[in-house]
């Protein structure tokens, strides 16, 4: 018997539910259900099945239903199925996997990406919010009854991923969630020229990224907001020259077509933010 326990001990490793609904039978005569997520004790492994502990009792599973994290490939499968619900929008079961992910495989070269789907599918989790709820990283703006991803994800890509394609990502991302914060403005101009000030610094620094257009008309657009609240033509200007500089080097696309509508609107003084 203990030689049989010594042998469990060093077998024993960690393995993740990839799939909803998985019946698990414990030695306990009580029936449990797995989903995505869950993370079990794998003490043993025969053809198709595996047993495992869960729950502070033991079973088995088929081997198909979970990622074996000792595993050479566990990382591109989990990788792979973590990025598979994202892609579908589920996105409860896509935040589960790929913190475990960022946990157990640290230095991926999956890890930027991995950090950047992470914090979208929070996000995507925040729109759906309830006080039910109970997930870490997602905060209640009171002011405006919305709940909000905190970026922690996208934080950490600009500390250990500066140099790569979405460090800008990551980057416009956290400007977004401070507006999520500070809205609605209430005639306070401090927080819409902050907002205003990481825009122009966004476009300073990543001038060749794929999101440095949408940063300019974020720019036009918190010009037109502290036009119609301060009565400054100066923003009001600002705000005709980026529109203009869009029409300018993004012809004939969705951009342009925005700032042609931001113009219109300027020209007949049409308010863009209601209080």
């Amino acid at each position: 018997m203990s030689l049989l326990l010594l042998l469990l001990i060093g077998f024993s490793h960690a393995g993740v539910i990839i799939v909803d609904n998985v019946w698990f039978y414990g030695n306990d005569g009580k029936t449990r259900i797995l989903a995505t997520g869950d993370l079990v004790e794998i003490i043993g492994k025969e053809d198709d099945f595996v047993k495992v502990n869960y729950d502070n009792t033991t079973g088995t599973v088929r081997k198909d239903i979970l990622i074996d994290l000792s595993e050479l490939i566990a990382e591109d499968q989990l990788f792979v199925f973590s990025r598979g619900y994202y892609d579908e929008r589920e996105y409860r079961k896509s935040v589960r996997l790929f913190d475990i992910f960022t946990k157990n495989f640290s230095k991926s070269d999956y890890l930027a990406e991995a950090l950047y789907c992470e914090g979208l599918s929070y996000e995507g989790m925040a729109k759906n919010y309830n006080k039910s709820d109970s997930i870490q990283h997602i905060t209640f703006n009171r002011k405006n009854n919305t709940w909000f991803f905190e970026g922690n994800a996208y934080q950490t890509i600009l500390n250990q991923f500066p140099k790569s394609i979405y460090a800008p990502k990551a980057a416009f991302q956290l400007i977004k969630i401070f507006r999520m914060k500070n809205i609605p403005w209430k005639d306070s101009i401090s927080p819409i020229q902050e907002e205003l000030r990481m825009w122009r610094e966004f476009i300073t620094k990543y001038k060749k990224c794929e999101e440095y257009v949408m940063a300019l008309l974020e720019i036009g657009y918190l010009n037109r907001v502290l036009y119609q609240v301060t009565k400054d033509l100066k923003f009001e200007n600002d705000a005709v020259e980026i529109f203009q500089k869009v029409l300018k080097e993004y012809p004939n696309s969705v951009y342009s077509a925005q700032a042609k509508i931001n113009l219109y609107e300027i020209e007949n003084n049409i308010d863009t933010y209601s209080y």
